[in-house]
């Protein structure tokens, strides 16, 4: 299975400091600031540990190391639909470029798309999504913030619970606790 992930090793000083069409994007980079930690490289090492084939786009990817198939970079890339047709789709950009990609995953027909996002940034872009012209509908399938509930304090641990959802939707389940699942409480009442 196929997994795009798109992120960003550093942070927008602006909003969004982009350039762009359909396919391509152009980083202002002396907007983005700072090198820090990001959920994405671990994502990328857990799903490659299960066998998924992992395609990162980081316009910085020179300052992160990345565990993945193919990885896009430098401050002008194209990403042409096919990339992310029917993949799984990973929005992490760091407010760089999260509308672009939001969009780019929608419209090049991704199959699921989990975006790392505060609800009260989702609001931002998610009314620049509507101006787009991107239907409440596809805006409803977003999974925003992407992730289980599993009380992640830290980068490996928001990324396991990221991971962990892709895995449950993938596999068309619940993500539900598994002694729920089996019924657990019923079987000790059921005991003799």
């Amino acid at each position: 299975m196929n997994v795009v992930i798109f992120a960003s090793s550093r942070e927008a000083d602006m909003e969004e400091p982009v350039f762009c069409d359909r396919d391509s994007v152009k980083v202002d980079a002396s907007k983005c600031t700072g090198r820090s930690i990001s959920v994405a490289p671990f994502i990328t090492r857990y799903l490659k540990d299960l066998g998924y084939h992992v395609t990162v786009i980081d316009p910085f990817a020179d300052d992160t190391p990345y565990e993945a198939d193919n990885v896009i970079k430098g401050t002008s890339f194209q990403v042409p639909d096919e990339i992310v047709k029917d993949a799984y789709v990973v929005v992490a950009t760091r407010h760089v470029y999260d509308t672009w990609a939001i969009m780019k995953s929608v419209l090049g027909g991704a199959k699921e798309i989990f975006v790392i996002m505060s609800i009260k940034r989702a609001k931002v872009i998610m009314k620049r999504l509507l101006q787009a012209g991107i239907s409440k509908e596809q805006i409803k399938r977003l999974r925003i913030p992407a992730g289980l509930d599993i009380g992640a304090k830290n980068e490996k641990e928001i990324a396991l619970s990221i991971v962990a959802e892709i895995l449950a939707v993938s596999r068309n389940a619940s993500g539900r606790p598994l002694s729920e699942v089996k019924e657990f409480s019923k079987i000790v009442e059921e005991l003799e």
